[in-house]
């Protein structure tokens, strides 16, 4: 299994990031391998489309 951890650049992108989506992420929170992808693209829409830039991002933290 992979972990993957999701951050912001900011509190406020966190937030609006949450509200756009209706997630309840916390700056630094684990996210498991079955979330990955469905999330990775949320959060390239978001950063393209919204934030205009990256303003949240998803890093691979291990393997299992």
């Amino acid at each position: 299994m992979t972990v993957y951890k999701i951050e912001s650049a900011s509190k406020h992108f966190m937030a609006k990031f949450n509200d756009y989506y209706d997630y309840d992420y916390q700056d630094g929170e684990f996210v498991s391998d079955r979330d990955y992808e469905s999330l990775k693209s949320e959060v390239e829409h978001f950063n393209h489309n919204v934030a205009y830039g990256p303003a949240i991002k998803i890093e691979k933290v291990e393997d299992k």
